[in-house]
């Protein structure tokens, strides 16, 4: 949207947001970070430490939760701002959400 502030969704619209995965203002969270894309949709930046790990070399199972469920929740969020021509994301939250995690 014209005119709009650069940074992340969260940071642009959320900025004292404690969220675990995606609060700006919890140090002790995740700090996703996600950004408008060219084609409308928005992509997550997000780099994992190794205590954020199960065991060597595998990222913990609910932190991949965390990093599924925020990123839509904004996703979802920003795009009924959009459709909606609001100048802030509207409240959403997660009802429900299913993951199976195959290896890892």
């Amino acid at each position: 949207m014209a005119g709009m502030p650069t940074g992340s969704i969260q940071e642009r619209f959320g900025p004292k947001g404690r969220c675990f995965g995606c609060g700006p203002a919890n140090e002790q969270g995740l700090r996703i970070q996600s950004f408008a894309a060219p084609d409308g949709g928005l992509v997550a930046d997000w780099t994992p430490a190794p205590h954020h790990e199960a065991f060597p070399g595998v990222l913990n199972g609910g932190i991949i939760g965390a990093l599924l469920d925020c990123h839509s929740n904004w996703t979802a969020a920003y795009h009924l701002m959009k459709a909606e021509g609001l100048y802030q994301v509207p409240c959403t939250v997660t009802a429900e959400f299913h993951l199976v995690l195959k290896r890892p």
